[in-house]
This record gives structure tokens, sequence and C-alpha cells, in this order.
């Protein structure tokens, strides 16, 4: 699924246009890249909870000329689902019994 997926997917159960629906998954958007933004956490009961991490510096080597580089400290968004999204996603499966 993509943005427009989820615009047209909005649209048809709220019954508005594929533009006003663009408009408003473009404004939730925004508004979780705003919070990331100012450090503040995201959360979505039942399905999870969007923080901003801050990944240390590190050497790596480069594949293809094979010379090490540093990488420079930055921030990186982590996603960590909720239990309830954990369990839909993984539902558990029991064997059958058989007698």
């Amino acid at each position: 699924m993509n943005k427009q997926d989820l615009a047209i997917n909005v649209a048809v159960k709220f019954f508005i246009t594929q533009v006003e629906a663009g408009k408003i998954v473009n404004l939730i958007l925004d508004d979780i890249t705003k919070a990331l933004v100012k450090n503040d956490r995201v959360y979505f009961r039942g399905f999870g909870v969007f923080t901003r991490y801050r990944r240390k510096a590190r050497r790596v080597r480069n594949p293809k000329t094979k010379k090490m580089m540093v990488i420079a400290p930055h921030y990186t968004v982590k996603f960590t689902p909720a239990a309830a999204l954990r369990k839909k996603v993984n539902p558990v499966h029991h064997p059958s019994k058989s007698k």
C-alpha cells in the first residue's frame, strides 16, 4: 500500500473525492513528521509507536572502493508495533489434533 492507495481507501469509506482524501492523508503525515522533528513520540493505540532515534557515528567500508569511511551521527525513525498489531500479523496457528 502506498499513499495514493490509502487516499483512495479514505475517499471510498468517507464518500469524499480522492483529492480531498489525498489532502487529509498529507495533513496526517505532515503532523506525524512535525512531531518526530520535535522529538515527540507518535503513538497509535493498537497500531504502534514512531520514535526519533539517534544513530551513532560509525566506520564502514565502501564495498566498491574498499576504503574505510565514517558515517556521521544522524537521526532516523524507529517503529515499534503494538501487541495487537503483532498478533494480527502473526496469528497463532494451532496444529490440528488427530486422534
